[in-house]
């Protein structure tokens, strides 16, 4: 869960109070020209000009100004603050900023004491404190934060109890959070009872308690009459978490039109991974559009840009797009958000950025097998090093993963269904990684631990993870039984899961001698979700057909080869070659006559280029999902819906990943 502004895998926000922050936004105005008090404290007319252009936001021009001070007066208090602030809310440098405003602080005591009794410096003192409480709060540096509140109750009324539960929760000092937040539940002050609710979702979302952390949201949206936009973010988040997904949709749109706007984030971030687990590519693709084009504040983007790209990430898996997804990943897990305003823990997102890095290197790696099956010796020998270099990447991860999953039952509590980073529509992965025994035993145990709140809403996922590691270890027969009953006991919502599912049941199912059920399980996979035959690296059965022409045959031999097709079925799927008119045509279809799709290639000169060229086509045609877009976005000529390639509907959005250090925009 997330923190409160002053925000999966799903982690609690921080609700510190908007009233708070909105104060220290206010307090300055409380020091313009004509406040009584100190010269050094009311500032020369430059310190006044720069503290009204920070007030402002106008950033850039505080900076040029307080610079120009500090140049040749450096113990100027008002020109330390403005830096200070200038670093904190618009560059998000918050060591810089707390090293400024830690200046700030000793000066203003130099002159008039650790306990200031003159009236304005007690002003300036308490903001400056208040704004350092903020910055170590971002930060995540609990146990400083907490003696930095005490510093300032001990001084000033009233005092700062709302700012308590977060710190105290995210140390593991349960107990004391909890008195605190029942304490501030009472409280007459709307933005006290925010804190409260909030931070007692946040703790027991810390203790894994799907029921308690929904109960809490709830509590607190009626404690406000449903105005805070936080309250309605987390308790969307919890309403998914015990598998209600309808209320969490629900819940995630009201957030976005709350009144009292004290999310850091847009809840389009629900919106977006709740979309992607019901397998409705074009709302999750709207969605995260709608979610990196809200506004974050600056000092908050080192808290969540990251988590929102990682959505990005997970959508390009579930697209089969391995080239365009894997330098996203890469920079995820190389440059994580602060974990400040988030209830879950490094590790916790450590962890399920190295399993989201590790499966899209896993689909890269598919990607250039595919390449490499139907093509010559040399150029496939030189894919063969990039598979192999990309191999050797999974084997650090997997080294990271082992060591992770051993610490506070991590692996434990990311099997157990929409708790932590990793989404149970790829969780089945983690076998692939870890080992079937390993990820088992901690299979077992996570079922254990659901069964009393959500045993029966998950009892298709437990079965669904089961049943892939019974595949996984070759006991068909075992893998069949567990698989359908998987999917009679699924929520109609996770579709993706479902179609990852019906995959390996389909591919065990024909092994069996089961020809019908096993056929129209693959249908299904291929028309709604063909990228899980990547992820899976399961071939399709198929017979492959041409016109007779040798450019045709050509090709068809060359997809006789492929990593993804196992010739041979006439029973089950078909691929037609067709050339002509400058172009190669490949179709896959049912044996029915149904198509699932074409890939089209030019062709110049008949030769190897245009076969391979031909063959590439296929694969990312054929086994990426189709995107289903409504009049709305594209009107054909008839009106009637259209289908088009994900890439052709991402190709607009994707852009270049940022380099290491390069700032957003």
């Amino acid at each position: 869960m997330r923190g409160l502004r002053p925000r999966s895998a799903l982690g609690a926000l921080l609700a510190l109070g908007l009233a708070a922050g909105t104060a220290l936004a206010a307090a300055p105005g409380g020091f313009g020209v004509g406040a009584l008090g100190d010269a050094r404290l009311l500032g020369t007319p430059e310190e006044q000009e720069a503290l009204q252009s920070d007030e402002a936001g106008k950033y850039i021009r505080a900076r040029e100004q307080a610079e120009k001070i500090l140049a040749t007066d450096p113990r100027s208090i008002i020109a330390t603050w403005v830096l200070a602030d200038v670093f904190h809310e618009e560059e998000a440098n918050h060591a810089r900023a707390l090293f400024l405003v830690r200046k700030a602080r000793r000066l203003l005591t130099d002159a008039y004491g650790e306990a200031p009794t003159d009236a304005q410096a007690q002003i300036w003192h308490k903001r400056i404190m208040m704004k350092e409480i903020w910055i170590l709060g971002e930060m995540d540096r609990k146990e400083v934060q907490l003696r930095a509140i005490d510093a300032y109750d001990r001084l000033y009324a009233p005092k700062l109890t709302r700012l308590r539960i977060w710190p105290l929760m995210k140390l593991g000092r349960y107990d004391e959070a909890r008195e605190v937040g029942l304490e501030l539940t009472r409280s007459a002050d709307a933005d006290e009872r925010v804190s409260a609710y909030n931070g007692l979702m946040a703790l027991e979302d810390e203790l894994l308690d799907r029921t308690a952390s929904y109960t809490w949201g709830k509590a607190g949206i009626d404690s406000v009459q449903g105005t805070s936009c936080i309250l309605f973010h987390n308790t969307a988040q919890a309403a998914i978490a015990r598998f209600r997904f309808e209320e969490g949709e629900e819940l995630a749109r009201k957030a976005i039109r709350a009144e009292r706007n004290d999310c850091p984030n847009s809840s389009y971030e629900h919106l977006a991974n709740l979309y992607l687990v019901e397998g409705a590519f074009q709302k999750t693709i709207s969605a995260f559009k709608k979610l990196v084009r809200a506004p974050i504040d600056r000092r908050y983007r080192p808290q969540f840009v990251m988590g929102n790209r990682a959505i990005l990430v997970e959508l390009l898996y579930a697209l089969g797009r391995g080239a365009d997804g894997l330098p996203f990943a890469k920079q995820v897990f190389n440059a994580p958000d602060r974990t400040g305003m988030t209830s879950v823990s490094k590790d916790d997102i450590r962890f399920g950025h190295a399993v989201a890095l590790w499966q899209m290197l896993d689909l890269r790696i598919q990607e250039v097998l595919e390449q490499s099956s139907v093509r010559g010796l040399f150029s496939a020998g030189d894919l063969a090093m990039d598979a192999r270099d990309m191999r050797l990447e999974q084997w650090e991860l997997e080294r990271i993963l082992l060591t992770l999953s051993l610490r506070d039952e991590i692996l434990v509590t990311n099997l157990r269904p929409y708790l932590r980073g990793v989404k149970p529509w790829y969780a089945g992965n983690l076998a692939r990684i870890l080992g079937p025994g390993l990820v088992e035993a901690a299979l077992e145990r996570a079922r254990k631990l659901d069964a009393p709140q959500v045993g029966t809403e998950a009892a298709g996922y437990y079965d669904a993870m089961l049943g892939e590691l019974r595949h996984l270890s070759g006991d068909r027969e075992e893998a069949v039984r567990l698989g359908r009953k998987a999917l009679e006991a699924m929520p109609k919502e996770t579709r993706l899961l479902r179609w990852r599912t019906v995959t390996w049941l389909g591919v065990d199912e024909l092994a069996l001698g089961e020809t019908a059920a096993g056929l129209g399980h693959l249908r299904e996979a291929l028309q709604q979700y063909p990228s899980a035959f990547k992820q899976l690296d399961l071939r399709v059965p198929v017979a492959i057909y041409h016109d007779e022409q040798p450019f045709s045959r050509a090709v068809a031999e060359r997809l006789a080869e492929s990593r993804r097709l196992e010739p041979g079925r006439d029973d089950a799927f078909r691929v037609d070659v067709s050339f002509g008119d400058a172009e190669v045509k490949v179709c896959l279809a049912a044996s029915d006559g149904f198509r699932f799709g074409c890939a089209t290639a030019p062709v110049d000169k008949a030769g190897e280029d245009d076969v391979v060229a031909a063959c590439d086509a296929f694969h990312g045609e054929l086994f990426s999902p189709k995107v289903e877009l409504t009049s709305s976005d594209i009107n054909s000529l008839d009106g009637s819906t259209v289908r088009v390639n994900a890439g052709q509907v991402l190709d607009g959005l994707l852009g270049r990943p940022k380099k290491d250090g390069e700032e957003d925009e």
